[in-house]
Formats: structure tokens, C-alpha cells, sequence
């Protein structure tokens, strides 16, 4: 089975504030045509794929309808929770499957390994300060700093403070005692470890994050346990990428 894992799409409402980066239609294109060039089985959603620290859930369907109901209504696709949409009343925290070797593919957002992401008491005082940074942000000159930070965190090869930490690896190798492949998101940052224990190999990866207009997420073969991740920058180089037509497009959600 061919599993295609994505996570931190922290789509909004199509505000000044939202950090997605792209049109609700061109996603579920550049979706589709990976699902079908890449012949995916299933599809992780693995975490903050709506952001509810800035935006209520209404507020994200009466923007994006077309692209939350594909999203929540495909049937080979499963939603697990993130800190930002911790609250969805729908999603599990997690996904396990095991291949016919007895091998085990162990997926979450990994947020659960501090304080201020994995409790209830730190999620909220986040919603909080969301809430007060969205109403200050109508200022434009507020609004740029907090693009320039969000971008300086986001760029390339560079690893934001908060993440850079061994509590995000430690975490990962604590779940790879009891499973051989452990992929997480959460960082926004594609990355892959490879360590053993108890002389079997084991593997750790993050399927990165796409917001800011860019593709990230990582492909894996569950019987082999081999694995390709994917690196976009924006829906023109995925396009690029993915040169041949779709046999069949799928027909968007009315």
C-alpha cells in the first residue's frame, strides 16, 4: 500500500492573517494529480489542517466549502489532529498500520511532546494570544512583522528556535521502541533519521508542512517501508513536476 502523508496546511479563511498560501481549487489539483501520477492508496491528514487558534470552523467552510468538503469526504482519506485543530470534533490522534512482515508504521503530529502544543491549558493560552494578534494585525505595519517572522521561520534549511530541540527527536525514538517507521509533522520542517534498536532498523520522518503556497509531504511504501518525500515550493513547480495529464479528474465537491 502506497501511503501519502501531508501535514500543517493551517488553512483559514482567506484573510490578511491566514498562512495556507493557496487557492482552495489548486490544492485539490495538485492533490489529485499526485494521488494519481504517485498511485496512492490512502492519505494521511495528519494534523493541523484547519487552523482554529485564528478561526472558528464555520468561519473556514464558509470560505474554503469546496476544498474542506474533498478534504473530509474521501473515503481513503484520514484525518488525525494537530494542536491547531485539536478541537475538531471529528479525527483520530493517531494512525497505526503493520505490512505482512509484522512491520509497523506508527503516524501522529508529534505536538504532544510540550508543554504549550500538547496540553489543554497551552493550546489555549495560544488561542488567546491568536485571537489578540489577529485583531492588532488590521494595522498594516503589525501585519508585516508578523509575515517577515512567519517567513524567517518558514525559510529553507533553517530550523525555527522552538523547534530545535532533541525533545521533537527524543520524542520520535521513545515511539520507535515499539513500531519500525514513526512519521510525525508538527516542525514544518521535512526531515528523516535513520537509528537501530535491539538490532532492527528503524526510521523517523516529518512530512514538512504545506502552508505558504508550497507541497511537502512524504510518500511511503508500507509493505518495504521505502519512502520519497516530496518538496515543492509552489503549485507552478509541482505542475512542472507532474507534466503528464490526469486520465480522469475528479469532479470538485459542489
Amino acid at each position: 500500500m502506497n501511503l501519502l502523508v501531508i501535514s500543517d496546511l493551517h488553512i483559514g479563511n482567506n484573510d490578511h492573517f491566514e498562512t495556507f498560501g493557496w487557492n482552495g481549487h489548486d490544492f485539490i489539483k495538485a492533490l489529485q494529480k499526485i494521488i494519481h501520477e504517485e498511485r496512492i492508496d490512502k492519505v494521511v491528514l495528519n494534523g493541523d489542517i484547519f487552523e482554529l487558534y485564528k478561526y472558528s470552523f464555520d468561519e473556514i467552510c464558509n470560505s474554503n466549502k469546496d476544498l474542506v468538503d474533498y478534504l473530509l469526504n474521501q473515503s481513503s482519506f484520514i484525518y488525525l489532529k494537530g494542536n491547531h485543530d485539536a478541537i475538531c470534533p471529528f479525527g483520530e490522534s493517531s494512525y497505526q498500520t503493520t505490512n505482512s512482515k509484522g512491520q509497523s508504521i506508527y503516524i501522529e503530529h508529534g505536538h504532544s511532546a510540550d508543554f504549550m502544543n500538547g496540553t489543554q491549558l497551552g493550546r489555549k493560552i495560544q488561542t488567546l494570544g491568536f485571537n489578540l494578534l489577529r485583531w492588532i494585525s488590521k494595522t498594516p505595519w503589525v501585519l508585516n512583522i508578523y509575515f517577515r517572522i512567519v517567513e524567517l521561520d518558514e525559510a529553507i534549511n533553517k530550523i525555527p528556535k522552538k523547534y530545535h530541540s532533541i525533545k521533537y527527536l527524543t520524542h520520535a525514538l521513545r515511539l520507535l521502541k515499539d513500531h519500525d517507521l514513526v512519521v510525525l509533522g508538527h516542525t514544518h520542517k521535512i526531515e528523516a533519521h535513520k537509528t537501530y534498536y535491539l538490532n532492527a532498523r528503524k526510521q523517523y520522518i516529518n512530512s514538512g508542512s504545506c502552508s505558504m503556497g508550497r507541497f511537502q509531504g512524504v510518500i511511503i511504501d508500507t509493505e518495504t517501508l521505502s519512502y520519497d518525500t516530496l518538496k515543492f515550493k509552489n503549485y507552478k513547480e509541482l505542475r512542472k513536476e507532474y507534466k503528464r495529464p490526469l486520465i480522469r479528474e475528479l469532479a470538485l465537491t459542489a
